[in-house]
């Protein structure tokens, strides 16, 4: 029979070596990561803020995301990029599936050298509007990193094709944030 000691040493280094495992990639540096911040807006509809911290120069991300609002349907409505750290790169896509209650941004900054990639520093990428399906109140919205298909995860990109594995922050919260991007109702 395994001993206490032994059990808890066990578990404690399994815990350390998963969290040294999100960025196996970035061999010197701060820890890149990309953060999720969902926030109500009125009782039928939520916004996530996603924002990124990096320590080098990005020029591709990749974020799947699911979604979750208990026996409540949501439905990831829109995406808005425009005031975000990506707002400059040429590609820039969110595709939401209703049915998995996912979605996933694609940002590329081009194909050739005309854009800049995002340089080191931390601020919002995008910000994504939730609404429920079913017309019924979202009391809380719970928000995780995901894989989609065909095989998108979590992911960034820096020169020269270097990938990144950054980690994952859902921070809580039901206030709108300060400096919310607010939803064009036209």
């Amino acid at each position: 029979m395994i001993s206490r000691k032994t059990a808890l040493l066990t578990l404690v280094i399994s815990m350390l070596a998963i969290s040294v495992m999100a960025q196996v990639d970035d061999k010197f540096g701060a820890i890149d990561t990309i953060y999720a911040e969902p926030y109500q807006i009125n009782a039928r509809n939520w916004a996530i803020n996603v924002s990124m911290f990096n320590d080098e120069e990005i020029v591709a991300i990749s974020v799947p995301l699911t979604f979750s609002a208990g026996t409540n349907r949501v439905v990831a409505d829109s995406t808005v990029f425009d005031g975000g750290r990506a707002e400059q790169f040429r590609v820039k896509y969110a595709v939401p599936d209703t049915a998995s209650q996912t979605l996933t941004i694609g940002l590329l900054a081009d194909i050739g050298l005309s854009v800049p990639p995002i340089q080191p520093g931390k601020g919002r990428i995008a910000t994504i509007f939730i609404s429920s399906i079913d017309a019924k109140d979202i009391t809380t919205l719970k928000v995780d990193s995901t894989t989609t298909p065909p095989s998108n995860s979590l992911l960034l990109v820096k020169q020269p094709a270097e990938s990144i594995t950054p980690y994952f922050i859902v921070k809580t919260g039901t206030a709108e944030p300060k400096g919310a991007v607010k939803e064009d109702k036209k």
